[in-house]
């Protein structure tokens, strides 16, 4: 029962005596005068309406600024667009995608169509990510107002709008913005279910969004199953196997859709060992880390999606806020978390990384139970509530929340490789070569057809031959840097510098045969123009920064 449901009742009138009689006319003259509300209730409205609309336009002002940004595609929006604007709708869904990458059919198509509609450029890639992330401020408007009391519901409304996680995944050439939205819709309508689901029309529709969700989202079936458990489980545990057998029925549908889309989807993500590779320190190590890792995940999960300050404030209010929450909706509120313990089965499985962007889903669900941990009634013995609440909420999630309110005139950068390649197309001379460094070529090679210019080869580090020191000048040499003006194009800068070592080393290294006479730069990208100018070569760099691995240049066309 709703605990507000009992808020605005009217007592029984009085009856007999005077005082009933005073009572009556008192409420008669009220009709005739028909007064204004009242200044607690204006300020009411205005909370519980007004302040959610106001954060939703602040969100989507957000959302927007990114988008018209236009910046450019980094590496791993790259890696997937370059399948979706050079492969058609069939390729798509039935050939494994390039580069390690892995997203659903549907969401695929849905991206190709707006490339067909509005061409390949970074706003019609971005189109179908920005729609699911306005999509999902109006999605948990409605998922709140169902969970919890009108006056809480703007809490959880601003959380979501103002999140910076959620605004620049809303701005990806990824399904996680998609994900979210998908699950919010999911969610909702398990909630939708009557208890006794009696026509059942609630489940069928809940099966019906179940079909077409397992193609749109991975993230989508670990909420179905969620959601499907609870909804089974809750008649058994009154004894009514029928009932359970009948909610059972009407959902498999979406299961049927599911083993459709593994075959297709599902199975390959299983044997794609560059993924594996890359989420494995998401994964337990063995059964008995499993206690250790559970207490990671959750700790990991608060800092990133959730971006709290202090995580295990964060968690304390989280659990405290469920709480609450059962006592609002009852076991409903199992319905909302319902596919959290499914992902962390998976995730303990090694089936499904739980962490980071693959839990954007996660933060609406966190925020409504957050909105959660503030008293819905204010009278003295709930003031200290209010303000230990606001003051906790404010302090875990205020940085997050002041940050977004920058992104509605500020565009977040990551690699802007394309106006670097745009400018070295200007500045580029007859004669002159491109080297890119091994990171970014896969993005240069994007742009490159956009932008006209052509790479020479790709120069990485290598481990170092035997015991002898590195000696870069033959390999220099052999890239022409000695003789020739060369430029070299940088961006993504991977963590593992041990391996590929850093830009800095690449550039001090170059220096030892020719100088650096340009530099383009911008966010995250770069492009050095080198020139010999005729002079002496430099002395060989004697003790190099990264003394493991030897400088080396590879042809495109040797």
């Amino acid at each position: 029962m709703d605990p507000d449901a009992g808020a605005g009742a009217v007592a029984a009138p009085l009856t007999g005596t005077a005082t009933g009689a005073l009572e009556a006319r008192t409420t008669a003259g009220a009709r005739h005068r028909a007064p204004g509300p009242r200044p607690h209730d204006r300020l009411r409205t205005a909370w519980v309406t007004g302040v959610p609309a106001f954060a939703i336009l602040l969100g989507a002002v957000a959302r927007l600024r990114q988008w018209t940004g236009d910046r450019s595609l980094w590496l791993d929006e790259v890696l997937i667009a370059d399948n979706i604007v050079h492969r058609g709708f069939a390729a798509l869904a039935s050939e494994p995608l390039l580069h390690s990458q892995a997203a659903p059919t549907l969401w695929l198509w849905l991206e190709r169509l707006s490339v067909d509609v509005f061409g390949p450029d970074e706003r019609a890639l971005r189109l179908v990510p920005l729609l699911a992330g306005l999509a999902t401020m109006v999605l948990t408007w409605r998922l709140a107002a169902r969970v919890v009391p009108a006056v809480l519901v703007p809490v959880a409304v601003v959380l979501v709008a103002l999140q910076p996680s959620l605004i620049y995944y809303s701005n990806e050439v990824k399904q996680y913005s998609s994900d979210v939205a998908v699950v919010l819709v999911v969610v909702l309508l398990a909630i939708a279910v009557p208890p006794r689901a009696a026509d059942g029309r609630a489940l069928r529709r809940l099966a019906l969004c179940g079909v077409v969700a397992v193609w749109l989202s991975h993230a989508a079936v670990l909420a179905l199953a969620g959601v499907s458990l609870v909804l089974v489980l809750r008649p058994l545990l009154a004894r009514d196997v029928r009932q359970a057998a009948r909610t059972g029925l009407l959902l498999s549908p979406w299961l049927l859709s599911l083993a459709a889309s593994s075959v297709t989807v599902l199975r390959p993500l299983l044997h794609n060992e560059p993924l594996i590779d890359y989420w494995h320190g998401t994964f337990p190590t063995s059964a008995a880390d499993l206690p250790a890792w559970f207490g990671r995940r959750w700790y990991d999960l608060a800092s990133t999606p959730l971006r709290m300050t202090v995580p295990l404030l964060g968690l304390a209010l989280l659990t405290f806020g469920l709480g609450r929450l059962s006592r609002f909706v009852g076991r409903r509120a199992a319905l909302l978390w319902a596919g959290v313990p499914m992902a962390l089965v998976a995730a303990g499985l090694s089936a499904y990384p739980f962490a980071g962007r693959l839990a954007l889903w996660l933060v609406p669900i966190a925020a409504v139970t957050l909105a959660a941990t503030l008293p819905h009634r204010l009278d003295r013995r709930r003031v200290g509530w209010l303000l230990a609440g606001s003051a906790a909420l404010t302090f875990s999630l205020g940085p997050a929340v002041a940050e977004a309110v920058t992104l509605t005139g500020k565009v977040q950068t990551v690699e802007e490789l394309h106006p670097v390649l745009e400018r070295l197309a200007k500045a580029h001379q007859p004669g002159d070569l491109v080297f890119v460094e091994v990171a970014a070529r896969s993005a240069y090679d994007y742009y490159a057809k956009q932008t006209g210019v052509h790479r020479d080869g790709v120069i990485l580090f290598l481990p170092r031959p035997g015991a002898a020191p590195c000696d870069d000048r033959p390999a220099l040499r052999a890239g022409r840097f000695a003789t020739s003006r060369v430029w070299v194009v940088t961006s993504h800068l991977f963590v593992d510098t041990g391996r590929l070592g850093t830009r800095e080393d690449l550039l001090a290294r170059v220096r030892t045969v020719s100088r650096e006479v340009q530099h383009l730069g911008e966010p995250g990208a770069d492009a050095f123009l080198f020139d010999p100018v005729g002079g002496p070569e430099a002395p060989v760099q004697t003790v190099p920064r990264n003394p493991e691995r030897c400088l080396t240049v590879v042809l495109s066309n040797p």
